[in-house]
């Protein structure tokens, strides 16, 4: 059977329409060629992959498989949960599988698909032996290395299997397509992942489009860094509660605020509770969620379909222009307009501090889409913003003459006409009551976090001592920013931001 009629069959089963780049992407694949695909967020890059064993069985009549590397546990869950509603069967190995006989039914050929981090593909032990043997090691048709940036933005500094994944080609049949999948790639980027994975130029086909989304507008806003800036999201709560906007905040050093519904509001993180998490991943989704706000790190979100999402708040510069476009990307995946809003300091875009891509963006030179289209694109091409102007960006917004944009409070200072909430002035004496029992209990999240960085093999590792739990401990109350945590000795700014989001998680 051919390509073609395969993929009508898929489309009838399953009742859904392959959209064109995903054709191109599967077609390539099904011919064994290396591909390199780069699709908008919400753009559906999954589909690339969910169906492959199907077709490869179709088109080659033996029995099919296919391994998917993915970096968060979360998002192997989520993929895995998707594709076994659907009726195909998926099994996720790693830390998060504790079912150890898994692995003798991997090696037995009973999974489509099989999800596996980095190091549980990579290094020795149980996952790798079941991936490396039996009937699904004979079945791999493809390797897919899902969110596929993680190369270049983790590979050398924070998890370093990443950086090895070509070891990959040695385990599997010759010839295994290889298929690296993300919604963001420079040139550079697009050089470096191919070299690290082994693809060659004239047997890899890159499929690719610009992040450019339509429904999202980008909202870039210099700031003091005080918590005012976001009294306008903190409001929507107060006054509309389960009905208020599904906002993502990515925060650095997001201070306590004093009268909000917490149980609207979540935490996530690396070091959150593992509970915690899954609360958050399996609540946020729904769309009656009563949690309507999320402070989180980087990770959070990546891959997982949360339709709703109206707002993704920047606090503080983001370090590059990838990560700002996935997180961006996470807003307005069911076609309804969304923000996406910056607010950064001077300390911020300092030189050292991010890419002069970004301190670029930050000041407004021209278009904020045209900005990152340019900087995303693969060809040499000028690409202009199809947005309407008021709904592209600040930029634009500004010098838009239309004469019935829509208002954003935000943009202005909206604290002085909400004085009803007004929070304390930066330059006040503040400080947070902790009870004994938070003490207790942020103290005990610090010594977890202090193991997690052990078995990292963290570079911080060596300033989250006893002596220096202790001092963050009794000092918490007056701990606001990464500053005031480094001047106790915690000599790492990413360490000092994590500490932070403890300290804000448990008061």
């Amino acid at each position: 059977m051919d390509a073609d009629q395969s993929l009508q069959i898929i489309q009838d089963r399953y009742d859904f329409i392959f959209k064109e780049k995903h054709l191109d992407s599967v077609k390539s694949i099904l011919e064994n060629k290396d591909c390199f695909i780069v699709l908008p967020t919400g753009y559906g890059k999954s589909r690339i992959y969910f169906h492959l064993p199907e077709l490869f069985e179709m088109t080659t009549t033996k029995k099919s498989s296919i391994l998917v590397i993915s970096p968060l546990q979360a998002l192997m869950l989520d993929q895995m949960k998707k594709l076994q509603d659907m009726g195909i069967t998926a099994t996720v190995v790693g830390e998060c599988q504790k079912d150890k006989g898994v692995a003798d039914r991997i090696s037995a050929g009973d999974y489509s698909i099989v999800f596996s981090s980095p190091k549980a593909a990579l290094l020795p032990g149980l996952w790798r032996r079941s991936l490396t043997s039996g009937n699904f090691n004979t079945a791999v048709k493809a390797v897919i290395i899902d969110e596929a940036h993680c190369i270049t933005e983790w590979g050398a500094e924070f998890r370093q299997e990443y950086s090895m994944l070509d070891e990959l080609r040695s385990i599997f049949p010759e010839k295994t397509p290889f298929v690296a999948l993300t919604a963001t790639a420079t040139k550079e980027m697009k050089f470096e992942i191919m070299k690290k994975l082994n693809m060659e130029q004239d047997r890899t086909d890159t499929i690719w489009m610009l992040p450019e989304r339509p429904n999202l507008t980008y909202i870039v806003k210099k700031t003091t860094k005080q918590m005012t800036d976001l009294q306008w999201i903190l409001n929507d709560i107060k006054v509309n509660e389960e009905k208020a906007k599904k906002t993502i905040v990515y925060c650095r050093n997001i201070k306590s605020a004093d009268d909000v519904h917490s149980r609207r509001i979540a935490m996530f993180h690396r070091s959150t509770a593992e509970a915690n998490k899954v609360h958050v991943m399996s609540e946020l989704p729904k769309l009656d969620s009563k949690v309507r706000i999320v402070f989180a790190a980087i990770a959070f979100g990546m891959g997982v379909d949360i339709a709703d999402v109206e707002q993704i708040i920047h606090w503080g510069a983001p370090r590059g222009l990838e990560q700002f476009t996935q997180k961006s990307g996470r807003a307005g995946r069911d076609g309804r307009h969304a923000l996406s809003v910056v607010y950064y300091s001077s300390f911020d875009i300092s030189k050292g501090r991010c890419k002069e891509s970004v301190a670029d963006f930050c000041k407004k030179v021209k278009c904020c889409k045209e900005i990152l289209s340019d900087y995303f694109s693969l060809d040499n091409k000028p690409h202009r913003s199809i947005t309407k102007t008021c709904k592209c960006c600040s930029f634009c917004k500004a010098n838009c003459e239309c004469g019935c944009c829509d208002r954003l409070d935000f943009i202005d200072n909206i604290a002085s006409t909400q004085q009803q909430y007004k929070l304390q002035d930066e330059d006040a004496d503040l400080h947070r009551h902790i009870s004994d029992n938070e003490s207790i209990l942020l103290k005990e999240n610090l010594l977890d976090f202090h193991s997690i960085l052990e078995d990292e093999d963290a570079p911080g590792c060596t300033y989250l001592n006893d002596s220096a739990i202790n001092e963050i401990v009794r000092n918490a109350p007056y701990l606001y920013c990464e500053e005031d945590i480094i001047s106790l000795g915690v000599g790492d700014i990413e360490l000092a931001r994590e500490i932070l989001l403890l300290i804000e998680e448990i008061v």
